[in-house]
């Protein structure tokens, strides 16, 4: 939800200018509440994320093929790429499996909605980076905010980086000291059970 915030608001972006170019910058931002998220993955991340985008007030078209609702007028159930002329974001929580390798392609970029903003945090092949700049370059695409690459680390040259108001992440959202205590004691918890051996 952060990385959403972040694109809608550009905080990233006024962070870095103020911290590294002691600038005051004041871009224009848009809000949140009416805005439609094409929503590509509904597993555990994509359910958090969609709770958190529906207490924001946003539009949510869901994409997944074993999500199943009955359409209400903030979540409804799509099939891709039917509905994207209507996301001003797009984000990606699904896994990398060949249904989703490179979803984000050239053969897309005419039916997105001018400005849209990209976030992927599922896994960096569902976007093809070659079209996700050419849409940067030619304005279909705002800015994204990427936690996962084709390649990683991020290589230093590349053209991902010239566009000031992209948000990058190292796919390390879940690395909580919290987080990493619950999985340990889950997997101990089901390795007891599997073994017969709970209390």
């Amino acid at each position: 939800m952060n990385y959403v915030g972040g694109l809608a608001r550009h905080s990233f972006y006024i962070d870095r200018q103020i911290r590294n170019a002691g600038e005051w910058p004041k871009p224009a931002g848009i809000s949140l509440a009416g805005k439609t998220v094409a929503l590509v993955g509904y597993g555990d991340i994509g359910r958090s994320t969609a709770t958190r985008l529906l207490a924001a007030e946003m539009i949510l078209n869901v994409y997944d093929p074993a999500f199943s609702s009955e359409p209400t007028d903030t979540l409804r159930s799509k099939t891709w790429p039917e509905g994207l002329e209507e996301a001003d974001f797009l984000v990606f929580t699904c896994p990398l499996v060949p249904a989703t390798h490179h979803m984000f392609n050239d053969d897309i970029l005419p039916l997105l909605k001018p400005g849209v903003r990209v976030v992927n945090v599922g896994r960096g092949p569902v976007i093809k980076e070659s079209a996700l700049i050419d849409a940067l370059e030619r304005g279909i695409v705002h800015s994204a905010a990427l936690d996962v690459f084709e390649v990683e680390p991020l290589p230093v040259d590349s053209p991902l980086r010239a566009y000031p108001f992209n948000i990058f992440g190292s796919h390390n959202a879940s690395n909580t000291r919290d987080a990493v205590r619950r999985v340990s004691l889950l997997a101990i918890e089901r390795m007891f059970a599997f073994l017969g051996l709970e209390g």
